[in-house]
């Protein structure tokens, strides 16, 4: 089934798999905003135009080994690392991969590190 919808959504030529969890949820819905306490959100893009928005930003040679699938503001990107598919946040501007935060490797790990305060 994944691997279907991967390639209803031109991702499966990706070079690296997308984990299942974000694959499943978002051949669910177009896009997906979490609010949180605090103004903090998670938008993660629509599985159709991540793989552009990943070319957008010119993914491969600013941010190695990383593949965006969304942000939660403050200048931050949530990204999946391609060899493992352990979430991160990496900012937009600074030293990859020195300033990637490891979450995880699940949506609810993802979650809960957002609920945090400030």
């Amino acid at each position: 089934m994944v691997e279907r919808i991967a390639s209803i959504y031109n991702v499966e030529d990706l070079n690296f798999q997308l984990p299942t969890w974000y694959i499943v949820l978002m051949s669910q819905t177009h896009e997906k905003i979490f609010d949180f306490e605090e103004g903090k959100y998670l938008h993660l893009w629509p599985l159709p135009e991540v793989a552009g928005i990943n070319q957008d930003y010119d993914a491969d040679e600013n941010y190695p080994g990383f593949f965006l699938i969304g942000t939660y503001g403050i200048g931050e990107a949530c990204a999946i690392e391609t060899e493992t598919g352990n979430i991160y946040t990496i900012p937009f501007i600074g030293d990859i991969p020195d300033n990637a935060t490891y979450i995880g490797s699940t949506l609810e790990d993802l979650l809960v590190y957002l609920q945090d305060p400030w």
